[in-house]
């Protein structure tokens, strides 16, 4: 949990960390802000998932002149550059003081996401040539749902507990079908 005194979002000299699972997102005014829209935050998903499907094929035409390797350096140097403009609009130009700090406090797991996302991106570049675009969406998305209500169950990384519920594992079995089907047709 984080306390802000301050009036701005990115001055961060006099917040109080309670909790190792604070971040720069959590810090935020305490004003309602589109993010908190359910129906905005499905629609953002939409379009990750519609960015995600064409960019395994992207990635993998782009292997196709560059190389498997060098297609996936490129991708995340070109990933870098545009999430660094993101985060510069995050803090309005202008980095926490204390940004050294609040990242020196985060669990070392923490910092694999991007070695995750290269994995993720490298199989992507692979394995659609073989497998095509939509049976290689297809596992991945099945392999993704199914372990994120694994990490929901244990409350892994820091993620609140949700139950693996009965209707969840007749879901997950229900993908396990649909990626035989789109393997099969």
């Amino acid at each position: 949990m984080i306390h802000d005194n301050a009036s701005q979002a990115t001055d961060l000299s006099s917040v109080k960390v309670v909790s190792r699972q604070a971040s720069i997102r959590s810090i935020k005014p305490s004003r309602m802000s589109i993010l908190d829209n359910v129906f905005f935050c499905a629609f953002l998903c939409a379009v990750g998932g519609c960015a995600a499907a064409a960019q395994g094929s992207i990635n993998a035409q782009m292997g196709k002149y560059s190389g498997k390797g060098l297609s996936s350096t490129l991708v995340f140097c070109i990933g870098a550059v545009t999430s660094f403009f993101y985060f510069l609009i995050e803090v309005r130009g202008r980095p926490p003081a204390n940004l050294a700090i609040m990242l020196a406090k985060a669990p070392i797991w923490a910092w694999t996401g991007g070695v995750l996302g290269a994995v993720y991106v490298t199989i992507t570049i692979l394995s659609i040539p073989t497998l095509g675009a939509g049976t290689t969406t297809a596992i991945l998305i099945s392999a993704k749902l199914i372990f994120s209500c694994i990490i929901d169950h244990f409350g892994l990384f820091g993620i609140n507990k949700r139950p693996f519920t009965i209707l969840r594992a007749v879901a997950a079995l229900g993908l396990i079908g649909c990626v035989a089907v789109i393997a099969a047709f």
